[in-house]
């Protein structure tokens, strides 16, 4: 099924961020900025992911644009970053390691891993701020009301709910599903999206 583009959609490798610019980074791209072992996961991130969204996001820093995040990024960053370990780590030992006995049976390794999302959120908090998100019955309702229209997951149905209440409408992020949100601006390196966006005339240049 092709991708609705409802979004304006911007193509960060040829974008210039500006200190008026105010954006909310997606969970995929501080991983790939902050994350240094994500290339050494055995189904790592494209060449493009590791080089184009940390040097949009290393830009956006040096122009001094603000930078967002929400407590619900923490949670997929934190989930993000255990997956990738406990895969590392299935490779080094040569064997399957599960989810839970990863948690529990493996007491080194998950001092280790506790330490480093912690470091990792440090490091997301040290060039962002958080957003305030009341998931309350208001939030919830107008969600749902959203859903039947987009192309999201329900994480990531809260996230565009929350930018579309928050004003914060610039979203950095290689998932094409927010490209179905009107309203939003999505600034990207995925080629499905930027083409899609270039068919549908969706696809703007400051």
């Amino acid at each position: 099924m092709p991708l609705v583009v409802r979004a304006q959609i911007v193509d960060i490798r040829a974008d210039t961020p500006k200190v008026s610019d105010v954006f909310l980074v997606d969970t995929n791209a501080w991983y790939w900025l902050f994350y240094s072992r994500a290339s050494q996961t055995p189904n790592g991130p494209q060449a493009y992911q590791l080089a184009d969204y940390p040097a949009f996001l290393k830009a956006a820093i040096g122009a001094q644009a603000s930078l967002h995040c929400y407590g619900l990024t923490f949670a997929e960053l934190a989930h993000n970053i255990e997956k990738a370990e406990r895969e590392i780590y299935e490779a080094q030992v040569g064997k399957d390691v599960y989810p839970k006995p990863f948690r529990h049976d493996y007491p080194n390794q998950r001092r280790k891993l506790v330490s480093l999302i912690s470091d990792t959120w440090a490091d997301v908090l040290s060039v962002s701020a958080m957003l305030d998100l009341d998931m309350d019955n208001e939030f919830m309702r107008s969600a749902l009301t959203l859903f039947p229209s987009v192309g999201l997951d329900g994480y990531d149905l809260f996230m565009a709910e929350a930018a579309l209440k928050a004003g914060v409408t610039q979203i950095v992020t290689d998932d094409g599903d927010y490209a179905t949100v009107q309203g939003l601006t999505i600034f990207t390196a995925n080629q499905r999206v930027i083409q899609a966006a270039r068919v549908a005339g969706k696809l703007v240049t400051r």
